[in-house]
């Protein structure tokens, strides 16, 4: 269901459990009735923003990307989504911000990145309606207390 990748010493600071649950619980909420696959990357700024100009033509870190790679394996039956990539060091920043612990942070732009995978986005006033409110129910469910994260588009 949820691949994670980053560097050990990444990974020793993440909470696996907490990042699957919301993984699960976001999946749940979206109607799945079988979890997909999906893999998250937690790397860093500079690979981020590699990423970012390379697939988004915006040479600026960022502290989400997802990458939709939808198709179901012929064999299994198996359902991969696609891609994420956390940039850690942002996600560090922002928890700081806001005052919150690392984990919640994290989990926030896990369930981001899945709702973009399921085919969601918030450039419009509706879709981000929509996806604001879906995030935020995800969140709630998961006892995270970010709420309203996704910025109005203008």
């Amino acid at each position: 269901m949820l691949t994670i990748k980053s560097r050990q010493a990444v990974r020793k600071e993440l909470d696996i459990r907490r990042l699957q649950r919301a993984a699960s619980t976001a999946f749940s909420l979206l109607g799945f009735d079988t979890p997909p696959e999906i893999t998250l990357q937690v790397t860093d700024d500079r690979t981020i923003q590699k990423f970012n100009l390379q697939y988004r033509d915006t040479d600026e870190v960022t502290d989400v990307l997802s990458f939709e790679n939808a198709f179901t394996d012929p064999e299994s039956g198996e359902t991969y989504l696609g891609d994420i990539m956390i940039s850690y060091e942002t996600a560090r920043r922002q928890a700081e911000t806001r005052g919150l612990e690392m984990m919640a942070e994290l989990e926030m732009l896990l369930v981001h990145g899945i709702l973009h995978l399921a085919g969601m986005d918030h450039s419009t006033p509706s879709e981000w309606q929509e996806m604001s409110d879906l995030q935020d129910e995800i969140l709630a469910e998961l006892n995270n207390p970010i709420q309203k994260s996704i910025h109005e588009p203008v």
